[in-house]
């Protein structure tokens, strides 16, 4: 059965009315925090409503929400936004927004100001980094697929602002674009991070839906069971709550191996149809690929 939040309703400090679905936390459930999901351009809210249910089964009010120019939220004021005219300026504009649905998921009964979480897929994740610079109050982002360049926002140096704080990083390996940003990411990062690479899913969205270690991984990265404050090592992160003893026993290491190089091999058969449109998105081109030599 397809999740359906509660429908909300807001306008952003610049007049945009701005529609999404809100999660409350499911009956029971002490409050553990927040979690704002953006989506990445020319897709609406619905694509993170599982993944928002999901987590509000563990105690967290979760928000996904129509960027400016998507979906439903196409009014500012009596204009009619037309995404297809977007410019880099229009694009980083929707920062706003992202800071509208922060403060809406503050003002829930029980939320600690101090326990949001955003993630945002591709230019979401942009977004979301951006606004997290601004407020102290984000405990944690989530990128997947992220870009230095995409749509012309320029996020040079801006996880390098973004400071102390932890940061998921996800990419597909045949994403080039995606894996040459996260690389710079990775080595801006003044705080905890966790690169999670996967062979052949694709980009943003398309790898939550063909990855199914990547829910679990999310789950975890959100419940704080990925990076932790009592300094959990990097190499115990990206394990699922529960495991097989098997699993913890590492005696399907070689069936993994083989999984991975299964992927991998159908990466290098399939790339440009795992990349699929966002070859046709304007990006920073970042030289080179290395892949070619």
């Amino acid at each position: 059965m397809q999740a359906v939040g509660d429908p909300v309703e807001w306008t952003t400090e610049d007049g945009v009315v701005t529609h999404g679905l809100l999660f409350p936390p499911k009956k029971g459930q002490a409050v553990q925090g927040a979690i704002v999901f953006v989506h990445e351009p020319m897709r609406t809210a619905r694509d993170w409503t599982y993944m928002a249910e999901k987590m509000s089964g563990h105690g967290y009010y979760c928000l996904t929400f129509d960027l400016r120019g998507h979906g439903e939220s196409i009014m500012q004021g009596d204009e009619e936004l037309d995404r297809e005219l977007f410019g880099p300026e229009e694009f980083t504009g929707m920062v706003t927004d992202v800071a509208a649905a922060v403060g809406l998921l503050r003002a829930q009964p029980g939320v600690d100001p101090d326990a949001i979480h955003i993630a945002g897929s591709d230019l979401g994740g942009s977004l979301a980094v951006m606004h997290a610079i601004s407020d102290p109050g984000v405990r944690s982002v989530a990128l997947l697929s992220p870009g230095l360049g995409y749509d012309g926002v320029n996020m040079v140096g801006k996880v390098a602002e973004y400071g102390k704080r932890n940061l998921l990083i996800v990419y597909s390996m045949e994403d080039t674009y995606s894996r040459k940003s996260s690389e710079v990411f990775e080595r801006e990062a003044r705080g905890g991070v966790h690169v999670e690479t996967y062979y052949g899913v694709g980009h943003g969205m398309k790898m939550l839906s063909r990855e199914p270690k990547l829910e679990n991984l999310m789950t975890s990265w959100f419940l704080g069971t990925v990076l932790t404050d009592e300094g959990r090592t990097l190499a115990e992160t990206g394990k699922p709550l529960t495991q097989d003893k098997d699993v913890e026993a590492g005696l399907d290491e070689e069936a993994e191996r083989a999984r991975l190089k299964e992927q991998k091999k159908a990466a290098d058969e399939s790339q440009a149809e795992a990349v699929g449109e966002e070859e046709e998105r304007k990006r920073w081109d970042l030289g080179d690929d290395d892949d070619k030599k």
